[in-house]
């Protein structure tokens, strides 16, 4: 069973890699930012520092959820880790249910303890809650990365696609809740979207932040028709776009990170425009986080000058005043507003 989860973890980091698992339609391009002939402040003084989950990061972006339980994760899992200490932002470790079955794949998540990442992210399936989970896996998945909350992924797109997959939801709010109000829990899709009334049903709970990943980048039914899963070439392009969800949730009472096919910092600066608090790259880092972790940290350093400009050209001087910036909607996003 072991050899199982560290092969399915590799073959999952092999295929982002190799293969052509993006949604067919990137739904960022959409999204226009209104020029501001005369910006505000200098470019050097825009203040791109930002307060999330009571964390202080010096740029609002989270290295998002990608993979661990496989010694190849590991090293991907701390080169990240080692620029995430070194530029004052936030990550998120892969789903640790691996962990959890085989202990002895601990360190694949755990390596990033090592660092001072000012915000380390657990993360869990919801469908195991479903099926049982509780306080003692959710203790041990943030003890595991001395995590200061723990995403609950709800990939029930990928699940439904995926040979061996757990469809099973009932019971899984009246398990979830009382867990939320005790643990600070991040609800995060996996690139399907999250649709209004979900998202207001788990902050009601008490969850202390919603990750939309939607449709625009890596799609999880794709990555399980590569596995031989027919089901995934049909519902490869299934969800709402990442754009559309900013748009919808925002006005909820609690703090958005925007995720799910962002390329680089203008993407970034759109997520914020449309009330994100933070912007989550996932697929756009991975190649770099196989090499080292200075790539991991030029990579990084590139799209927050990318996102400086677009704040600079859009006339906002802060990550809060962003959210300020005019948008103009064109092509498929259009269509979905």
């Amino acid at each position: 069973m072991n050899e199982q989860i560290k092969d399915r973890k590799l073959e999952h980091i092999k295929l982002c890699l190799d293969k052509n698992v993006n949604a067919s339609y990137n739904y960022w391009d959409d999204v226009i930012l209104k020029h501001v002939t005369i910006p505000r402040v200098d470019l050097e003084d825009i203040d791109l520092r930002v307060e999330f989950l009571g964390r202080k990061l010096e740029y609002p972006i989270i290295v998002d959820a990608m993979t661990g339980g496989h010694p190849v994760a590991k090293s991907i899992n701390e080169n990240i880790a080692k620029a995430a200490e070194e530029l004052g932002i936030g990550m998120a470790v892969g789903s640790q249910r691996s962990a959890i079955v085989a202990p002895e794949l601990e360190e694949t998540y755990g390596v990033i303890r090592n660092y001072d990442v000012p915000l380390r992210l657990g993360n869990l399936g919801a469908p195991q809650f479903a099926l049982g989970y509780g306080e003692s896996e959710i203790e041990k998945a943030m003890e595991m990365v001395d995590a200061h909350a723990l995403e609950i992924h709800f990939n029930y797109l990928q699940e439904a696609v995926q040979p061996e997959g757990d469809r099973v939801v009932s019971g899984l709010l009246s398990r979830l809740s009382p867990l939320a109000r005790k643990y600070p829990l991040v609800a995060k899709e996996t690139g399907a979207g999250f649709d209004l009334h979900s998202a207001k049903t788990l902050a009601d709970m008490g969850f202390r932040a919603i990750d939309v990943s939607g449709v625009s980048g890596t799609s999880f039914a794709a990555v399980e028709y590569y596995r031989g899963g027919e089901l995934g070439r049909i519902f490869w392009d299934w969800g709402m776009p990442s754009p559309y969800c900013l748009i919808e949730l925002r006005e909820l009472n609690v703090p958005l990170i925007g995720s799910g096919g962002l390329r680089n910092g203008l993407d970034a600066a759109r997520a914020l425009a449309l009330g994100a608090t933070v912007a989550g790259f996932a697929r756009a880092i991975l190649p770099h986080a196989t090499k080292s972790a200075e790539a991991v940290q030029k990579k990084i350093e590139e799209i927050v000058q990318e996102m400086r400009v677009a704040m600079f050209l859009s006339g906002a001087t802060s990550v809060g005043d962003m959210k300020n910036a005019e948008c103009v909607f064109r092509g498929e996003m259009r269509a979905w507003l």
